[in-house]
């Protein structure tokens, strides 16, 4: 059988660039065909590519992840019979720079990625419509983030904001009453104004059961403040005021968008997709979570084992070995989707409090090997990735086990965790001080 291997490097806006290889020959049927994502110009390169050929010569295609552009090609070519391959583009920077270390062009990186078929062929995972359901699901999940990340960028603004005009609320107001304060009185001569009682019996009117001893110590905060400005208008505070109202709002706006996009939109898809998730049977995993790692994955069979899986989310060391050296304990490579990373590191902080085997991993890091509690619970998250991995290509659920192997129940896994694989608070509090 005949075989054509075509390399292209995507583009944006300009013109593909493709470059067809015959390994019969070895050498290059053309190193640069000019190409549109029209149905017509891929047909063109794929007749180009089966000149000379037998009737059922097979087609390989290498494709560079650029944006979505491999998506409207890469679907076309597999609808026709390609063999499609998705690589990223460090893949074929690496590979340029063996053989051109010195010139880049899109010839050049097409050729690239022809070659790095050639010799990357058992690194390398072919490639199928995930279609547009799932689609959905990662655009959703993607959405999801990027609402999450502006409320966290609010908070956060917020916080600093309070932090040099206040001098911060640790200590002063507890944090379920911060944002009424923000809204009522947050100029220390409105607060002052008002009083005690006024702040108390309006607190009490929007929420009755609210605890009122702070507000003694936070009008003495506000006080202090007023001493130390002399007047509002040394830091505007009127603006100040316009301004959190302003955040406030925009951020209870966003939370209303969080909560419809995932209620009435992401876990109705989800649910549709995988009505039986053997993820949802890991203990840390809800709905939310499997769901952004099915929109993330598309599908497990895209990695060979579990180290290829483990490698693509990104929490897995560094490694390095020279001669008789070995660096161990290195830093991760963080190279993941940056919402798998953070899901990840989420469900690891819930799932090491129920399940023994993970617990006893966190524990061991923080205890013996001398590691923070972020550092633990991502050593957690690798184990958890491992997990994943293993449902997914079985399709089954998950069973917690005790540290020799043995069936156990959530109850006894708990209780043994609460016995014997707490962190002792001392070790905790010297963790936290050497990570400062």
């Amino acid at each position: 059988m005949d075989i054509r291997i075509i390399g292209v490097d995507l583009a944006v806006k300009a013109q593909h660039t493709a470059a067809i290889y015959d390994p019969a020959t070895q050498k290059f049927i053309t190193k640069r065909r000019r190409f549109r994502s029209r149905p017509q110009d891929i047909d063109g390169v794929l007749a180009k590519a089966k000149q000379g050929a037998s009737d059922d010569v097979k087609i390989i295609v290498i494709l560079e992840a650029t944006n979505m552009s491999w998506l409207e090609v890469g679907q076309y070519f597999h609808r026709l019979g390609a063999e499609v391959y998705r690589v990223n583009g460090r893949h074929t920077k690496a590979m340029r720079q063996i053989d051109t270390p010195h010139a880049h062009s899109d010839k050049l990186d097409g050729m690239a990625l022809v070659k790095l078929y050639l010799v990357k062929k058992d690194k390398l995972v072919r490639w199928t419509p995930p279609g547009g359901e799932l689609l959905a699901l990662q655009r959703m999940s993607r959405e999801l983030q990027r609402i999450v990340k502006q409320q966290t960028a609010i908070q956060q603004r917020l916080l600093d904001l309070t932090q040099w005009t206040w001098g911060g609320w640790r200590g002063v107001a507890p944090k379920a009453y911060q944002e009424w304060i923000m809204r009522h009185a947050y100029d220390p001569w409105t607060a002052t104004a008002l009083g005690a009682e006024w702040v108390q019996m309006r607190l009490l009117d929007d929420m009755p059961k609210a605890q009122t001893d702070w507000i003694a110590p936070w009008l003495q905060r506000a006080e202090e403040r007023k001493r130390l400005y002399v007047t509002p208008e040394t830091v505007g505070f009127p603006y100040i005021t316009e301004f959190i109202e302003r955040e406030l709002d925009e951020l209870n706006h966003l939370a209303k968008r969080r909560k419809t996009l995932t209620k009435d939109h992401l876990l109705p898809l989800y649910r549709q997709l995988y009505p039986n998730d053997v993820l949802t049977s890991l203990y840390g995993v809800g709905q939310r979570s499997a769901a952004i790692y099915h929109g993330f994955i598309l599908s497990i069979h895209r990695f060979p084992n579990a180290r290829r899986f483990g490698q693509w989310t990104g929490m897995v060391p560094r490694s390095f070995q020279s001669g008789t050296a070995e660096n161990k304990h290195m830093r991760l490579s963080k190279q993941g989707p940056n919402l798998i990373k953070a899901t990840l590191y989420q469900n690891a902080d819930v799932a090491r409090r129920w399940d023994i085997q993970l617990a006893y991993v966190y524990y061991t890091q923080m205890v013996t090997q001398g590691k923070h509690h972020t550092q633990a619970v991502c050593a957690v998250a690798s184990h958890l990735a491992n997990r994943i991995y293993a449902l997914l290509r079985d399709q089954r659920p998950y069973q917690l086990l005790d540290l020799k192997g043995e069936p156990i129940s959530a109850d006894q896994s708990r209780a043994y965790i609460q016995k014997y694989l707490r962190v002792p608070e001392k070790i905790r509090k010297q963790r936290k001080r050497r990570q400062s």
